[in-house]
């Protein structure tokens, strides 16, 4: 593994070389590395300005490099208590599990997640301005939402975790948005309520408008789809002629919360937490960390790559299927085959232990 560790380290460095990497508040963080043993290997780290980091970056070339979401007096202190908090953002981290690769679908679902995130929950529900958002690719399984809104920052952990829930949709159930106003009548959600309610309707309105049989049959008569649509603006039910109304939601209603694997609650609740750098290199991957600003187009297996010239001879370690990376399909391998593949596709597979250099 020695020769394949000198490739890695020579390949960051150079990445290393000719990035510029930015942290705000950076003398105010604390800041963990690791390598090829683990991901944390060191913490407890601080550097006084971005250039003392790109210098360390550049010299010590760590396989894996995070910064604490939260801001510190005296961020190179031990123990925790003596490094004195003075606030942090709020962090999402959105993940899929996969196998060697990441499916497009995979992609694609993770990533409609963190925008709708930004888009739906921080931005509508909470008043997040853009300005006080990132994006970030998180150089593997999925993506980061960085919120340094000042409304989060002197949040605790119980706080933080009852907007972790509210994302989540914990214990959510939109049948408790309809009630009876009396005898005859439906109270329901109106389109201009906050939160979850408001998201309904907006989901409701949409499927009435694309797919309305999907709620029932009798939507593809216009008069009918007016009424229902009339429901969510005043909030009275009883104007659509649907009797089971409620139950027929539920077939869209799943569609308020997100659809990714696993929405980590932890980071999102943990004030001391250390989260990868923006810009830097994946240790498992060799991908970069990249902040997004236009996310709808990316895909990390064309738009993440640190290495992108360069070729590199391997050995496969297991067998590889086909598979779409650096603007090429890499064909599939036997184990034992060899090939040469491009730099960056050969730094993923050695970095997942799928192949060796040859």
């Amino acid at each position: 593994m020695e020769k394949e560790k000198e490739v890695i380290l020579r390949s960051f460095r150079e990445y290393y070389r000719n990035t510029d990497i930015d942290v705000p508040w950076v003398e105010r963080r604390e800041f963990g590395v690791g390598g090829f043993r683990k991901k944390i290997e060191s913490r407890h780290m601080g550097f006084g300005s971005n250039q003392a980091l790109n210098n360390y970056l550049e010299q010590e070339v760590p396989l894996f490099i995070s910064h604490s979401v939260a801001y510190y007096k005296f961020p190179e202190s031990t123990p925790m208590e003596r490094k004195e908090w003075m606030g942090g953002d709020l962090i999402f981290d959105l993940d899929v599990h996969g196998g060697l690769f990441l499916s497009n679908e995979e992609i694609e679902g993770v990533k409609n997640d963190a925008i709708a995130l930004q888009e739906e929950f921080l931005e509508k529900d909470f008043g997040v301005s853009r300005k006080d958002m990132l994006l970030v690719f998180s150089g593997s399984r999925g993506f980061h939402i960085h919120a340094n809104a000042k409304k989060f920052m002197d949040m605790g952990g119980k706080e933080r975790r009852e907007i972790a829930d509210y994302v989540a949709g914990a214990g959510l159930d939109y049948r408790k948005f309809f009630s009876k106003i009396d005898r005859y009548r439906l109270g329901g959600p109106k389109k201009r309520d906050w939160g979850y309610k408001g998201r309904l309707c907006r989901i409701v309105e949409k499927v009435v408008e694309e797919e309305p049989s999907l709620i029932h049959r009798g939507l593809k008569k216009e008069e009918e789809k007016a009424k229902l649509l009339s429901c969510m603006e005043d909030g009275n039910w009883s104007k659509t002629p649907i009797k089971d109304i409620v139950e027929r939601i539920g077939r869209v209603a799943g569609r308020m919360k997100l659809k990714t694997v696993d929405v980590d609650t932890g980071v999102t609740i943990d004030t001391k937490r250390l989260i990868r750098v923006p810009n830097t290199i994946h240790g498992s991957t060799g991908l970069a960390a990249k902040k997004l600003e236009n996310p709808e187009k990316f895909h990390p297996y064309h738009d993440a790559l640190a290495f992108p010239k360069g070729e590199l001879e391997i050995i496969a370690a297991q067998d590889l299927p086909d598979q779409e990376f650096a603007g090429e399909t890499m064909e599939k391998m036997k184990k034992g085959e060899k090939g040469n593949v491009p730099k960056s596709y050969g730094i993923y597979l050695i970095l997942k232990e799928a192949a060796t250099l040859s």
